[in-house]
């Protein structure tokens, strides 16, 4: 039971001055909250609608090619999501010299199946890198960015990201009737 509680010190005038109680684990810390938001945003459960998951699930290599007037196709979103999510992975490692190239941003890729992989595998990492994340590092800065956010806004961020673009995939889905 030990990993669903804190155990903390009381310190009172009872008859055990320094009694230790065992209390429920209530509240999340905020990494948890954050990777609990990535989840449910990118498997299922989101409150606003289709998760990434949802919006790309029965994609066949040929539908990832569609895309509407003057837009990217899914496959080039998608493979956009991950070099994104790559980013935020590498300064979360302390990567700080990483940068987003003009062709990493939207690359050209034909292998929508390898694309579906590597945005998976970017969850996982992501998942992981968070769960070992210290807290207070929360609202530093992240280094050597051309603009000052913190870490809190970086992996909010992410999450914002995930979701405007899943909703574009939906929008061609739905355009193409599929």
């Amino acid at each position: 039971m030990t990993g669903d509680c804190y155990s903390i010190n009381v310190l009172s005038n009872v008859t055990k001055p320094n009694a230790r109680f065992l209390i429920p684990k209530i509240m999340k810390t905020e990494t948890e909250k954050i990777a609990s938001l990535l989840k449910r945003t990118f498997d299922r459960g989101a409150w606003h609608g289709p998760s990434v998951k949802d919006a790309i699930r029965n994609i066949n290599g040929q539908q990832a090619f569609q895309r509407l007037n003057n837009t990217h196709s899914i496959i080039e979103l998608v493979a956009h999501m991950t070099s994104w999510r790559r980013y935020v992975i590498n300064r979360l490692e302390g990567n700080n010299s990483y940068l987003v190239s003009d062709q990493m941003n939207f690359p050209m890729r034909d292998d929508w199946f390898a694309v579906v992989e590597e945005l998976e595998q970017s969850q996982q990492e992501l998942l992981e890198l968070i769960a070992s994340f210290p807290v207070y590092k929360l609202s530093e800065l992240v280094p050597v960015s051309e603009q000052n956010y913190t870490y809190y806004t970086l992996l909010n961020g992410i999450i914002h990201h995930d979701v405007y673009h899943a909703g574009q995939i939906m929008l061609i889905r739905k355009a193409f009737g599929f």
